[in-house]
């Protein structure tokens, strides 16, 4: 039996799903017997957590082998090890044998990892959506030749199996292969729904066939991420009793008037009604994003494109400001370690090696005496105050942090005393968050500043495939708590809708 659950924003989805966990196991399902399967290794976790924080008798290293990523499961389920999937160092050898310049990351799952390279990722992108490669070719419509783009394929796969690896894709491929191998549960529940593509839609429906009680849970309003392959489609026709959470806890009455407004242009979509919060909420308009004041209070500022935040970042920092950037404070973790350190040791506290470090790689040589600059004669595992540094370390001053610690640069010192002038507490997370849009998905903030300006591409795409433009506007306006604040477009014909 499949459940479909569709959370609108606010709407609690993860703690219903989290709900279903502790029901079966205070039903006395094993919870071995219990797939959780998330797009991240920390979600999944966390699930995990709070199982055991309500059964504390269960083992978070023992008892719940199924709480994953659908990759973790496909890595679990096929015994793989790490030698035999694509490490940093294959990618740089096939990079040098064609001629293309590649990058890596780490994914969540430590193990694996993801190469970017523009003619790699459409080649992914194809083989995640089922489509045959010389079909997303020509839809793509990428500046490269078919020729090359079949000769980098078709040697990525014969490096691959030269060598014996697999990447990041075929885990999934090679499991749904093998369904022998995947587990019999009892109760399936995976989150996110509309963001799975389809390749990952093979493997759950794999899944539910072998599970007595299937819970498929996501939002197709929220899907933002079909142009890297989601497949929003099979989530709306998957076969299923339909559950709406139908009551937001976050999003305020007039915010939600204004989603319902931009949600009903959607042409392929659950039909879903769901109530806000009793508080009306605020929207403000602006012509520019100068006029609003942002120094007080929590702030959630978006952008279609990360480009597009650029004169904000400027703005915010020349008002002395804390922001974070796509996870970035604004001042670097070096550069406080130094100060909040020597702060510290000026009121007569000790720091450690790893701090006193920081603040010597920011002191001048005119500072410190000749040799002691290094370190060399000092213990890694010391602790220091400033009488030792004085007299066994070479230290020759004791000056405020922004008269001693010159070597920081003086941009950010005169940004770092600005931000302290305002009152700042550095060790603080800061109230104000730079994102784009599908950054800050699944994020909430009280006040909403939003950039209605669109990126060429996502222009055209309104008029090639508005439902998609009108989904991010929709994420978008949905992270509000209490005040919306919208910048209206430069441009009418390159932004966003209203």
């Amino acid at each position: 039996m499949i459940t479909k659950v569709f959370g609108p924003p606010g709407s609690g989805k993860t703690t219903f799903l989290l709900n279903v966990v502790e029901k079966e196991l205070a039903d006395n399902t094993l919870s071995s017997q219990i797939g959780y399967f998330s797009f991240t290794r920390k979600a999944a976790g966390e699930a995990r957590d709070r199982a055991i924080q309500k059964f504390p008798s269960l083992n978070a290293e023992t008892d719940f082998p199924w709480f994953r990523t659908l990759h973790s499961l496909a890595y679990h389920c096929l015994g793989a090890g790490s030698q035999d999937l694509m490490s940093p160092q294959d990618y740089a050898i096939f990079a040098k044998e064609t001629g293309l310049e590649v990058t890596t990351s780490l994914e969540g799952d430590e193990y694996i990892v993801r190469a970017d390279n523009a003619i790699l990722n459409e080649i992914n992108i194809a083989r995640i959506r089922g489509i045959d490669l010389r079909v997303h070719y020509n839809r793509s419509k990428m500046d490269i030749e078919w020729f090359y783009f079949e000769f980098v394929e078709r040697a990525y796969r014969k490096f691959k199996e030269a060598h014996m690896l697999m990447d990041f894709t075929d885990l999934l491929e090679r499991l749904i292969e093998q369904g022998e191998r995947l587990p019999a549960l009892d109760v399936l529940i995976v989150d996110e729904a509309q963001d799975l593509s389809r390749l990952q839609w093979k493997l759950v429906m794999k899944l539910s066939e072998k599970a007595d009680r299937t819970f498929i849970a996501g939002d197709d309003d929220q899907a933002v991420y079909t142009w890297s392959g989601a497949d929003v489609e099979s989530f709306l026709t998957c076969k299923g009793e339909v559950k709406i959470l139908e009551q937001s806890y976050r999003v305020p009455a007039k915010i939600h008037f204004l989603a319902n407004s931009i949600v009903k242009r959607i042409q392929k979509r659950q039909e879903k009604i769901w109530a806000p919060r009793q508080e009306q909420g605020e929207i403000k308009y602006y012509n520019q994003f100068e006029q609003v004041d942002i120094s007080k209070g929590q702030w959630l500022v978006m952008a279609s494109t990360n480009y597009m935040l650029s004169e904000m970042h400027a703005w915010i920092r020349n008002q002395g400001l804390l922001f974070e950037r796509q996870g970035h404070r604004s001042i670097a973790e070096s550069v406080l370690t130094s100060v909040v350190g020597w702060e510290r040791l000026r009121k007569g506290q000790s720091i450690s090696y790893d701090v006193l470090k920081q603040v010597y790689k920011n002191l001048p040589a005119s500072s410190v005496k000749r040799g002691f600059k290094s370190l060399r004669h000092a213990d890694p595992e010391g602790l220091y105050d400033m009488a030792e540094l004085t007299a066994n370390q070479g230290l020759l001053t004791d000056a405020v942090w922004h008269e001693a610690l010159t070597k920081i640069g003086e941009d950010k010192r005169d940004y770092l005393i600005s931000v302290l002038r305002r009152g700042a507490k550095l060790g603080d997370k800061p109230l104000i968050e730079l994102s784009t849009i599908h950054g800050a998905k699944g994020g909430e903030a009280d006040n909403v500043l939003l950039l209605t300006d669109l990126s060429p591409k996502f222009a055209e795409d309104y008029a090639k495939n508005a439902d998609d433009i009108n989904r991010l506007l929709y994420v978008a306006v949905t992270r509000t708590r209490q005040s919306l604040h919208i910048v209206l477009p430069k441009n009418e014909e390159r932004g966003f809708r209203f």
